[in-house]
C-alpha cells in the first residue's frame, strides 16, 4: 500500500476533529422534551417502531407477496429479455437457497431479489473489462448491466403504486383501535410507506407530524424512516406555487443564504420533500407517474429495496432519523410491532443497538408484538438490551389497551 502523503494525513487528522465537534456542538444544542402524561401523572416517554406486519392486519402486502405483484403491475412481463434474466436469476436464487435450481413454487422475497440483483449487476460490469470493446459499442456486458438496473428501478416505481392501490382498499378500524391508545407526545418510527397510521390520527382527530418542516403541528411524531408513498421530491421552488402539497424539508445552505455563495447542485440541496396535503392530491400524483405524464420534474420519495438503501438521497431523511435516535435514546418504553429486524433492515439493527448501548441504563419496558418467536426475542434483546415480553400474535387480535399497560396505570 502506498504511503499517505503529507496532506492527506492531514485531512484525516482534520476529519477526526471535526467530528468531534460536530458531536460536541450536536450535543450542545438538545431540545428539551416532555414525555407523555399517563394516568398516575407519571411521565414516560414511548416509542413505537412499526414494521409491514402492522399494515398486514389490514391487506397490506408483505415482502414476499410484493414481488408477483409488482411485476404484473409493470409493463415488464411483456419484456422478453427481462423475463429469461428472471427466470435464470430465480433458478440461481433456489440453488443458493439449497433447492436444487428448482425455481417451481419458489417465491422471492422483493428485498431479496434487489439485493442479489445488485450482485448481478456488479458481475456484467467486472465482464466488461474482457469486451475487445468500449461499453456503448453494442451488446456489451456493461449494457446488459445498464438494463438490469433499468429494470430494477421500473420494479421500484412499481412498488409505490401496489402498496397505494392496497392501501385504497383497506379498511382503518383495525388500525384505529391502535391509534386510540396513542397519546400526545408520543413518538412512532415507522419503516412502513403506506399512511396508514397517519390517516386513522386524523380520522379520530388526534393532531400529528413528520418531525420536519411540519414539528409545529404538534401531537403524536410520526417518522417515517423509509420515506411515504404521499412524498415527493421537487427541484427547489417557492412554498406558494404548490397549493396541494405541503414542503417538508428544505436544506438551508448559509453560504448561498448570507454569503450569496453560488449554490452547488448536491442532492440535499437541489431537491426538497413535499408532501400531498390529501388523500385526492396523493392519488393525483400515483395516477400520473402510473401513466408517465407529467408536466413538471419530480420523484417518489422512498428508500429502495434491498440491505442497502440510498437514504443520502432522500432529502429530510437525515433529521428523520436522528429524531428517531434522540427519541430511542430517551425512551422509557420500547414496543416493537411487526418488525422483525430482517437482514434488509441491517442500517436500522446496527444504529439502534449503537443508540440504546450509549444510554446510561436501559428502557425500563420493551414489548415485542409479532405472530412468532423464531428467534426475534434474542434479536431484540441484543438490539435494546435487557430483558423483554414477546407478545406472539398478529397485530389484528392483540387488545392494545392490555399490552400497553393503559388498564394498570
Amino acid at each position: 500500500m502506498p504511503a499517505l502523503s503529507a496532506a492527506m494525513r492531514s485531512w484525516i487528522r482534520g476529519a477526526g476533529r471535526r467530528a468531534r465537534a460536530h458531536g460536541e456542538h450536536k450535543r450542545g444544542c438538545r431540545r428539551r422534551t416532555h414525555g407523555t402524561q399517563l394516568n398516575g401523572g407519571v411521565s414516560m416517554k414511548r416509542v413505537f417502531i412499526l414494521g409491514a406486519g402492522f399494515s398486514k392486519q389490514v391487506g397490506l402486502p408483505l415482502a414476499t407477496e410484493l414481488t408477483s405483484l409488482i411485476l404484473e403491475g409493470t409493463e415488464l412481463k411483456e419484456v422478453e429479455d427481462m423475463q429469461d434474466w428472471l427466470a435464470d436469476f430465480k433458478q440461481r436464487l433456489a440453488a443458493l437457497e439449497g433447492k436444487g435450481g428448482d425455481a417451481s413454487g419458489f417465491g422471492i422475497n422483493i428485498e431479496e431479489l434487489f439485493d442479489f440483483a445488485r450482485y448481478d449487476i456488479e458481475l456484467w460490469r467486472m465482464r466488461q473489462q474482457l469486451e475487445p470493446v468500449d461499453r456503448g459499442a453494442g451488446i456489451t456486458a456493461w449494457r446488459t448491466a445498464e438494463d438490469i438496473s433499468t429494470w430494477l428501478r421500473y420494479m421500484e416505481k412499481e412498488l409505490v403504486h401496489v402498496i397505494w392501490d392496497a392501501q385504497k382498499k383497506a379498511g382503518l378500524e383495525p388500525i384505529k383501535r391502535f391509534t386510540a391508545e396513542l397519546l400526545p407526545d408520543d413518538a412512532v418510527l415507522t419503516f412502513n410507506y403506506d399512511t396508514l397510521l397517519e390517516c386513522a390520527l386524523s380520522a379520530q382527530g388526534k393532531p400529528w407530524n413528520h418531525g420536519l418542516n411540519d414539528s409545529s403541528n404538534g401531537g403524536v411524531t410520526v417518522l417515517k424512516m423509509h420515506g411515504s408513498v404521499d412524498w415527493i421530491l421537487l427541484e427547489r421552488r417557492p412554498e406558494k406555487e404548490l397549493e396541494k402539497f405541503v414542503k417538508l424539508f428544505s436544506k438551508v445552505d448559509t453560504n448561498v443564504a448570507e454569503h450569496g455563495a453560488q449554490p452547488r447542485k448536491e442532492v440535499e440541496y437541489a431537491w426538497e420533500l413535499w408532501r400531498a396535503k390529501d388523500t385526492r392530491a396523493c392519488n393525483a400524483v400515483i395516477e400520473m407517474d402510473k401513466k408517465g405524464l407529467s408536466n413538471f420534474r419530480y420523484f417518489l420519495a422512498c428508500a429502495g429495496l434491498g440491505r442497502y438503501k440510498p437514504l443520502h438521497e432522500l432529502p429530510g431523511s437525515g433529521l428523520t432519523w436522528i429524531t428517531a435516535f434522540k427519541a430511542l435514546k430517551e425512551a422509557d418504553e420500547i414496543y416493537v410491532i411487526g418488525f422483525s429486524m430482517s437482514p434488509y433492515d441491517i442500517m436500522a439493527r446496527f444504529h439502534f443497538t449503537s443508540v440504546v448501548r450509549a444510554r446510561k441504563k436501559p428502557p425500563t419496558r420493551v414489548v415485542v408484538v409479532n405472530p412468532s418467536d423464531s428467534g426475534l426475542g434474542g434479536i431484540m434483546s441484543i438490539v435494546f438490551g435487557g430483558p423483554l415480553k414477546l407478545v406472539e400474535a398478529p397485530a389484528e387480535d392483540v387488545d392494545w389497551e392490555d399490552v400497553l399497560g393503559q388498564r394498570n396505570r
